[in-house]
């Protein structure tokens, strides 16, 4: 047998590993909770992300994502053309002319629309223009102003 002056090095330092997670008591159930409380990489599905400032990194595959600061919205996030939020009360420009069905009117471009109420449905934008009285637009022929 050996003695401990006898070990070989790797041995002697598995040894002193040993005793410094003992000294320490680690738990690995306190690992899994500290672990779990960041979502797994939505491209590969790593469970190993780390927090960097404001963004969530998975080290697997690089992805960086901003990470959900909450769902307190009630309803649906309505996006312009150009991607921008948008919300009741806004003030949006119509970006392509529109023919207004039964009507030989025409909404052309450049438009200005102030105080715009965000409603569900195909046609998600209530508002009134001058001329031709209220309205339902797509979001996806406006942008904000």
């Amino acid at each position: 047998m050996f003695t401990d002056g006898d070990l070989p090095i790797q041995l002697k330092t598995i040894t002193s590993l040993n005793a410094i997670k003992s000294r320490t008591n680690f738990n690995s159930e306190q690992k899994d909770k500290s672990m779990s409380a960041l979502p797994n990489c939505p491209e590969c599905g790593s469970e190993y992300t780390y927090e960097d400032r404001d963004l969530l990194v998975c080290p697997e595959c690089a992805h960086e994502w901003v990470a959900a600061a909450g769902d307190d919205q009630e309803g649906p996030v309505y996006r312009d053309a150009n991607g921008n939020i948008l919300q009741d009360g806004d003030t949006i420009t119509v970006i392509k002319d529109l023919k207004i069905k039964g009507t030989s009117s025409v909404v052309k471009v450049g438009t200005k629309l102030r105080n715009i109420r965000l409603v569900e449905g195909d046609h998600d934008i209530d508002c009134k223009i001058d001329g031709i009285g209220p309205i339902k637009l797509k979001s996806e022929f406006v942008k904000k102003a």
